[in-house]
């Protein structure tokens, strides 16, 4: 039998946040980019030494930041050229 707070849990998955398209909204990218820095890297070093640990994480970050910022920015460019 579910409790009542599973119920409330699955029904944010049957009724998802509506996260828009706009420059504002871009920003929930970031908090999903860290994340998926800290497990990469997590599962590729071999022995966990905080500092490099850290280190390695936020290049990689900020390294994957500036890729998706600079191809939305050259998409956009893009789609601007050509319907306008």
């Amino acid at each position: 039998m579910l409790l009542p707070e599973s119920i409330y849990l699955l029904a944010g998955f049957a009724s998802p946040i509506h996260i828009g398209t706009t420059p504002a909204s871009m920003l929930w990218m970031f908090p999903l980019l860290a994340s998926i820095a800290a497990i990469y890297k997590a599962t590729k070093l071999r022995v966990l030494f905080w500092p490099k640990f850290f280190k390695e994480t936020a290049i990689l970050f900020v390294t994957i930041s500036i890729f998706m910022v600079a191809t939305a920015v050259i998409l956009n460019i893009l789609v601007w050229y050509f319907t306008g």
